[in-house]
C-alpha cells in the first residue's frame, strides 16, 4: 500500500502549497509547488528499484501554463543522484501533473533525500522547486529462508530441507527458490504458487558435495509481496562435509525360517556413510546359487536378508553383499562351511472321520517329515463359522515326535448341519522356535482327509503325502516297531 513518505517535520515545512514556491522573477506570474511525493514501497530494499511519484502544481495563479524540464532525486546535501528524467511535459494554470520516477539505493538505512523539480515558463525563464523527503532503506523480512541439513560425506547425495516462511501480513505469491553453492543439486529450483502470512513451505533438495571441509550452499529466493512488488533474497550457509569412510563388514550364519534351512546375512557400516543399493548372493562352485535384495543400510547401523538354503548346496558357500557406497559400487564377502540345518514338518496323515449328529471325531496321524525331531507337538480344532471344539476333547496333546516317526491324535468338534470343513491347527516346537499351520479335514468325502493347503490330494483319508510317502512311513514305522519288540 503507498503512502506519503513525508515525515511531521516535513509536512511543517510544506503546509502552505504556496509556501512551497521559490519565486523568480519575470513578465509573466508562474505560480508552482510540489504538493507531494509519494514512494511506491513503504521500506524499499537495498538496490530494489522502488518509484517516487511527485506531484507538481501550477497553481490558478500562474498566467499561463509551464513546461516541467527536470525532476531528480539527490542525497540531501550533496550532488549524488539517485535518479532523473528530463522533459516530462506542460502543465496548464489550475493543473497538476503525477511525475514518476525510478530510484535505487544500494545500501540500507534512513535516507534524507531532496526532490527537485525545474519548470520553464512562456517567457523561457525557469524555476526551481525543492522537496525534502526521508526514505527507510531495509532488508526484506517479509520471508526467511532456513536450512536443515543431515550428517553431510564428501560424495554421498544426501536430503537437505529448505524452508521459506512467511513473516508478512499479506500473502507471498510467485515464490521461486533456488539453490546452489559448492553442491550439485538435484532438480535446484522449486516455485510456490503462494505462501499465507505466517506460514511455512519446506522443500527437499538431493544434494552432493565432492569435496571435504567446509562448505557454502546458497541460496536465492524470489517473491512477490502483497504490495505488487517483486524481491530477491539471497541466503547463504556454511556446512561442515566430512571426509568419506566407508568400513563395511558381513557375517553369515546358518538358520532356518519356518521350519526351512536358510542362511542369514548381516551387513554393518562400521563408517560415516550409507550402504545403497544392496545385493546379496551367494556362490557355490562359482555359481550364484541364492540371491536378495536388502534395505539401505544407514552409517552404523546393520541391516539383515535371508537366503532361501534349500537352493544351497552343503560345502564350502561364498556370501557376497554388493552396493553402493559414497557414489562407487563395492563389495563385502564371506566364506563358511555350509550345513543345512535340520528342518521339520509336521503333517497330518491316515485322517478318519465319525459323525454322530452335530458331533464330529476327527483321528489320525502326526507324521514328521522333516529332519529334525520336533516337541510339543499340539493338534487343535481351529476357530471356524459353524464349527467349536467339544471340550475336553478339542485339542490333543501329541507332545514329541522324531524325525521320520509318527504319534497319534483324536479330535471332537462340533459342526453344524450344511458345514463340511473342520480346520485342524497343528503347532509344535523346533530348535526353540514355535511353528503352526492349519489342516483341513473335508466332511463331504466318506474318507476324507486333512488338506493342510499344499495342494496335495488322495483318497483313503492321507491327501497330504504321496502313495512312496506312506510306504516309506508304513515301512519305517513297523521296522522301528519290531526293534523296539
Amino acid at each position: 500500500m503507498k503512502r506519503s513518505a513525508v515525515l511531521a517535520v516535513v509536512g511543517l515545512l510544506v503546509a502552505s502549497s504556496v509556501g512551497a514556491v521559490v519565486a523568480v522573477g519575470s513578465a509573466a506570474q508562474t505560480d508552482v509547488a510540489v504538493q507531494s511525493v509519494e514512494t511506491s514501497v513503504d521500506q524499499p530494499a537495498p538496490g530494489e528499484p522502488f518509484t517516487l511519484t511527485t506531484t507538481v502544481a501550477n497553481l490558478q495563479s500562474s498566467s499561463g501554463s509551464v513546461d516541467v524540464t527536470d525532476v531528480y532525486v539527490r542525497k540531501a546535501g550533496s550532488t549524488t543522484e539517485y535518479g532523473r528524467i528530463e522533459n516530462v511535459g506542460a502543465i496548464a494554470a489550475g493543473q497538476t501533473l503525477d511525475v514518476p520516477l525510478t530510484v535505487s539505493i544500494g545500501s540500507p538505512g534512513e535516507r534524507r533525500l531532496t526532490v527537485h523539480v525545474v519548470v520553464r515558463d512562456d517567457d523561457g525563464d525557469y524555476q526551481r522547486i525543492n522537496y525534502p523527503l526521508y526514505v527507510d532503506v531495509e532488508e526484506p523480512d517479509e520471508a526467511v529462508v532456513s536450512f536443515s541439513t543431515p550428517d553431510l560425506v564428501a560424495g554421498q547425495e544426501s536430503t537437505v530441507n529448505a524452508s521459506v516462511s512467511n513473516g508478512d501480513e499479506g500473502v507471498l505469491s510467485n515464490v521461486r527458490l533456488e539453490l546452489a553453492g559448492d553442491a550439485s543439486v538435484d532438480n535446484a529450483e522449486r516455485v510456490s504458487a503462494s505462501i499465507p502470512s505466517g506460514s511455512q513451505v519446506t522443500h527437499e533438495y538431493r544434494v552432493t558435495f565432492p569435496e571435504a571441509g567446509e562448505r557454502t550452499l546458497a541460496a536465492t529466493l524470489t517473491y512477490k509481496t502483497s504490495e505488487g512488488v517483486t524481491r530477491t533474497v539471497d541466503r547463504n550457509v556454511t556446512v561442515d562435509v566430512a571426509e568419506t569412510n566407508v568400513d563395511a563388514a558381513l557375517t553369515a550364519t546358518p538358520t532356518s525360517v519356518n521350519g526351512t534351512a536358510a542362511i542369514e546375512a548381516s551387513l554393518t557400516e562400521y563408517g560415516n556413510v550409507e550402504l545403497r543399493d544392496v545385493e546379496v548372493r551367494a556362490f557355490s562352485g562359482g555359481e550364484v546359487v541364492a540371491r536378495a535384495l536388502g534395505e539401505d543400510v544407514p552409517a552404523e547401523g546393520t541391516r539383515t536378508v535371508t537366503l532361501d538354503g534349500d537352493r544351497i548346496p552343503a560345502g564350502e558357500v561364498r556370501i557376497e553383499a554388493a552396493y553402493t557406497a559414497a557414489g562407487e559400487r563395492r563389495t563385502a564377502e564371506r566364506t563358511l562351511r555350509y550345513s543345512p540345518r535340520a528342518v521339520s514338518e509336521i503333517s497330518l496323515t491316515g485322517v478318519e472321520f465319525t459323525r454322530d449328529g452335530s458331533t464330529v471325531g476327527v483321528s489320525g496321524d502326526a507324521a514328521n517329515l522333516g529332519s529334525a525331531d520336533v516337541g510339543s507337538v499340539l493338534v487343535s480344532v481351529g476357530d471356524a463359522e459353524g464349527v467349536s471344539a467339544i471340550p475336553p476333547n478339542g485339542e490333543y496333546f501329541v507332545g514329541s515326535v522324531q524325525s521320520s516317526e509318527f504319534a497319534t491324535f483324536e479330535v471332537s468338534a462340533a459342526v453344524d448341519e450344511g458345514v463340511e470343513r473342520v480346520p485342524l491347527n497343528v503347532s509344535y516346537s523346533v530348535n526353540g522356535e514355535r511353528l503352526s499351520r492349519v489342516a483341513t479335514v473335508d466332511l463331504s468325502q466318506p474318507s476324507a482327509g486333512a488338506d493342510d493347503g499344499s495342494g496335495g490330494s488322495g483318497s483313503g483319508g492321507l491327501p497330504l503325502l504321496g502313495i512312496a510317502a506312506v510306504l516309506a512311513l508304513v515301512i519305517a514305522g513297523a521296522a522301528v516297531y519290531r526293534w523296539r519288540r
